[in-house]
């Protein structure tokens, strides 16, 4: 293993030292100050809290409750759409195919031929 340069210890000493301040400021009363300014926080936001009785949402619903499809990801779709039914129309199913198949696309989007 190769020595460590005067510059590389340099830094991994500075960078000690920053962890070191930092675990000095973990304190019990530290974390108390802390877990009272987040229970006044909550308390302070509870007017602006969704309730949620009539959903149950947990970690892991399997995408039941899913975010909104953004605007800007919607565009994309449907320029990707627009895309392909140009290519589609221009080329023709087998050719368009071929292409994807030979550069390793995998597009599950679904075209309709008018």
């Amino acid at each position: 293993m190769a020595p460590e340069s005067a510059q590389t210890r340099k830094v991994r000493e500075k960078l000690e030292k920053k962890m070191q301040k930092i675990e000095n400021q973990v304190t019990p009363e530290a974390l108390r100050k802390k877990v009272e300014e987040m229970h006044k926080w909550i308390a302070k936001n509870a007017k602006d809290r969704e309730v949620l009785r009539s959903k149950t949402i947990s970690l892991f619903d399997e995408n039941q409750n899913t975010a909104r499809v953004s605007k800007k990801i919607s565009g994309l779709v449907e320029q990707l759409q627009k895309e392909m039914q140009i290519a589609y129309e221009e080329q023709g199913p087998g050719d368009l195919l071929k292409k994807m198949i030979a550069s390793g696309q995998n597009l599950s989007l679904s075209v309709e031929k008018k």
